[in-house]
């Protein structure tokens, strides 16, 4: 088995990349791949993404007969199946996608709600760094005209 990290592209900064980022790159390369390979199925875009047939990792890992690494297979599905736009389209009913684009089956109702499920907690998530990153100052009491008049009276006797 070969490794496509050679399709990662160089780091930007001075600084080397974390682990995870390697991870993410090598995530983002193998979702280019199966794209590219697997049109009808796999979009890099993530409002074209649509419920994968159950067991699809084994028909890549056939399809491609050893090309990419299982490890770097399961991450990008992972990865794929773990984004909020995917899991959206994970309703009751829903067609699943095999390789070539056709229906593979449909989501059962205990998918859908765990998908509902782990796109609330993917929310929340969200919701809780937006509030942490962004904390709200105090709001500013205002003062009234009679509280600057007598403001002013309190700084002339001090003078």
């Amino acid at each position: 088995m070969t490794s496509i990290s050679h399709l990662i592209p160089p780091a930007k900064s001075s600084t080397p990349p974390s682990a995870r980022q390697k991870r993410e790159q090598a995530s983002a390369a193998t979702i280019v791949l199966l794209a590219e390979t697997f049109p009808r199925c796999f979009s890099v875009y993530q409002e074209r993404r649509y419920p994968l047939k159950l067991g699809i990792h084994l028909d890549i890992e056939a399809a491609l007969n050893g090309t990419i690494a299982t490890a770097e297979i399961y991450r990008a599905l992972r990865r794929y199946c773990s984004n909020p736009s995917y899991l959206g389209r994970l309703c009751k009913g829903a067609e699943r996608l095999d390789l070539d684009g056709k229906p593979a089956g449909a989501v059962s109702d205990d998918e859908a709600a765990r998908a509902r499920a782990r796109l609330a907690r993917i929310k929340a998530k969200k919701a809780n760094r937006a509030a942490a990153a962004n904390p709200q100052a105090p709001p500013i009491e205002r003062l009234s005209l009679a509280d600057l008049k007598a403001a002013a009276v309190a700084r002339k006797e001090t003078r």
